[in-house]
């Protein structure tokens, strides 16, 4: 061949994904994509004076993981706001919000979040009494883990104008105590009454958010993210993806879920620049499906089930759209060419977007891809929907890991069987993914939570739904690009496709499985640039 490559990969150990050639040494690639994989003597011939040689010293080639639904921008903040994710007793919250306090001047928002209740010694939420001694002159909000509900202290819920008297909105609750009084908690739409008043993002804070989000995927071999809930953080949101992959900022290839929230109606369609839908945009920044949610979370309880929680045993959770609702959501959004994405939990909201999917687009819904995010409680009669109509689920293995125990306390034994099941799913199209900044993003450590299946506190959860490592594997690779419409260009190594890869310095195949998350990521790689390197 008489043409060279730009860029090479020699003396590696490289899985490839592809069922033509699984395994290879090194690989070629020209202009971004993959001109050739073979034996190292093979790729040789393409070396030119010109050609960037990555020399792999025997570590594992593996196609760079592809986290299908998480959210970029949130993560990136939660790396530069208050940042409570590790926080085990509310006195370490209000530690943490005092310190940001002590050098934020008075009367500017304090924010940040990633707080569990369940994790925490007092089991509670933390309140505005809590946070108002230590935050006099500034208002505060934190969101909860599950980015569901969130706590505003006393200044800020003055600010928004939540008194007593404030009714709760359509779809969310103002909490409050026994005399009344709201107590700072806000679940699901309430928020709004919060972010509304919030200062909004400037679009250098913006991409200063994504650019530490960017690095920080970069080195745990991320080349591909689905950020599931773009355009209702920062006023300049899409722009700000737009600059910061343009100046290299975010390195990885990006699908912006646009919120339905954000769009208006017109004509039967959703109106969006012009009639723009799922697809368009480059190689590096596209737009993806457009995002429904249909309930709330597990660990809020409010995740819409058929049958009461355990813990609380009067609570079922809720539906945030009715199920009529629902189904014209998706009708004006397969009529305008989008993909759809259904935040779905709990087995009444999965069966509501079931219903509403085959009502919308038959029984060959699958050729659309509809997608069903989380995918929680999954009860036997509603997996045989999936499988029939193939639906495409996106899940989140290390949910298993960190949130797993209070799963099983709000659903008790029986329903935790069907809880984020993964074996179970062979035969329906799935991705995985991480929700982050809700659990730990790391791909490896998912791909661990996913063959082990066990909880933060040891014990096992339903191991007869773990996947091997090579099904987790290809759910972080093949799934992923295929709930995006890109299993042709990404997913696997082969000629033609993009060079996306990460190069690992041992093999998750052969190492025992509880050594899986500390395999070192030693280069990540998109379209044949180097992103990243340990």
């Amino acid at each position: 061949m008489s043409m060279k490559a730009d860029f090479v990969v020699r003396h590696a150990r490289i899985r490839t994904m592809w069922d033509e050639l699984p395994f290879a040494e090194a690989l070629a690639a020209w202009r971004g994509r993959i001109l050739a994989v073979g034996r190292d003597e093979e790729i040789a011939d393409l070396i030119g004076p010109g050609t960037r040689v990555l020399d792999a010293g025997g570590g594992v080639v593996l196609p760079g993981f592809h986290d299908a639904h998480c959210h970029i921008l949130l993560f990136g903040l939660s790396l530069v706001e208050v940042n409570v994710r590790g926080a085990t007793t509310i006195a370490e919250i209000v530690e943490a919000v005092a310190a940001h306090a002590h050098r934020t001047p008075p009367g500017r928002w304090i924010r940040g979040g990633g707080y569990n209740e369940n994790k925490l010694q007092e089991r509670r939420h933390p309140t505005r009494h809590d946070l108002d001694p230590v935050s006099p002159h500034h208002p505060v909000w934190l969101s909860h883990v599950s980015g569901h509900m969130g706590i505003a202290n006393s200044r800020a819920l003055a600010i928004a104008g939540i008194t007593r008297e404030t009714p709760d909105p359509p779809g969310g609750r103002i909490v409050r105590d026994a005399e009344g009084e709201p107590t700072g908690l806000l679940l699901e739409t309430a928020q709004e009454l919060i972010k509304r008043v919030l200062p909004p993002y400037t679009l250098e804070e913006t991409k200063a958010a994504l650019e530490a989000a960017g690095r920080q995927m970069a080195a745990e071999g991320i080349t591909a993210a689905q950020d599931a809930w773009a355009g209702w953080i920062a006023p300049e949101e899409f722009r700000a993806y737009q600059e910061a992959v343009v100046e290299g900022l975010l390195p990885q290839r990006i699908w912006l879920m646009v919120d339905v929230e954000r769009l208006t109606l017109r004509d039967g369609r959703f109106d969006f620049a012009f009639g723009l839908h799922t697809g368009f945009g480059s190689e590096r920044l596209k737009l993806g499906a457009i995002k429904i949610f249909t309930d709330g979370s597990l660990i809020g309880r409010t995740a819409a089930l058929r049958q009461p929680y355990m813990d609380p045993p009067d609570v079922t959770g809720m539906l945030v759209k009715d199920p009529r609702t629902l189904v014209e959501l998706i009708r004006c959004a397969h009529t305008g060419g989008w993909q759809v994405a259904m935040h779905a939990i709990g087995d009444r909201a999965i069966e509501a977007a079931l219903e509403a999917i085959e009502e919308v687009m038959g029984p060959e819904a699958g050729r659309f891809r509809p997608r069903i995010e989380h995918c929680g409680v999954l009860a036997p009669d509603l997996l045989e929907r999936l499988r029939r109509l193939q639906v495409v689920v996106v899940t989140q293995p290390r949910f298993i890991y960190e949130l797993g125990d209070g799963f099983r306390g709000a659903l008790g034994e029986e329903r935790a069987r069907w809880t984020y099941p993964l074996a179970s799913l062979r035969g329906v199209p799935l991705a995985f993914s991480s929700d982050r900044p809700v659990v730990d993003g790391a791909p490896l450590k998912g791909i661990q939570a996913a063959v082990l299946r066990c909880t933060q506190s040891g014990n096992p959860f339903v191991l007869e739904e773990a996947f091997t490592v090579e099904e987790a594997l290809r759910a972080y690779t093949i799934g992923a690009a295929y709930a995006a419409f890109a299993e042709s260009e990404l997913g696997a190594l082969a000629p033609g496709r993009w060079a996306d890869l990460v190069v690992l310095g041992e093999d998750p195949l052969e190492v025992n499985p509880e050594r899986l998350a500390e395999i070192p990521v030693l280069v990540t790689v998109v379209g044949g640039k180097i992103v990243w390197e340990q």
